[in-house]
């Protein structure tokens, strides 16, 4: 179960903006500090298989905003890491049930991706686990 959660947060977070071009080696989450700037005090990593396939696989899944981003400091911070060494560095708001989630590229304030309220009630279950 676990492994099905992560690996749909890494997908969900690397729909937005770049996509790593090799597999991905590691995701890890943290409490968010403020705008592009990554905490680094991560409170969960996940390095197996089978997650981080399940996370590639679920990229396609967010939708980006049109518009002006007005956002409250972030909520976590993910930072996922390929094979290749590369980091993708993300600000995350998740929803509560029955709502959608926001994501924001740490480096692209001015944009914002949304995920649907079926992915941010598995993106909770697997934050707050």
């Amino acid at each position: 179960m676990i492994a099905a959660l992560v690996s749909l947060l890494v997908v969900v977070l690397l729909g937005c903006n770049e996509k790593p071009d090799d597999k991905l080696a590691k995701v890890s989450i943290s409490i968010g500090a403020k705008f592009n700037k990554v905490n680094t005090d991560f409170f969960k990593e996940y390095t197996d298989e089978e997650s981080l396939t399940l996370f590639q696989q679920a990229i396609a899944t967010t939708v980006k905003n049109e518009g002006v981003v007005n956002m409250a400091s972030p909520e976590y911070d993910v930072q996922i890491v390929d094979k290749a060494g590369n980091k993708y560095r993300y600000h995350l708001w998740l929803g509560d049930k029955g709502q959608n989630s926001s994501l924001m590229h740490v480096e692209d304030t001015h944009t914002i991706y949304t995920i649907s309220e079926e992915f941010t009630e598995k993106l909770a279950a697997l934050v707050h686990s």
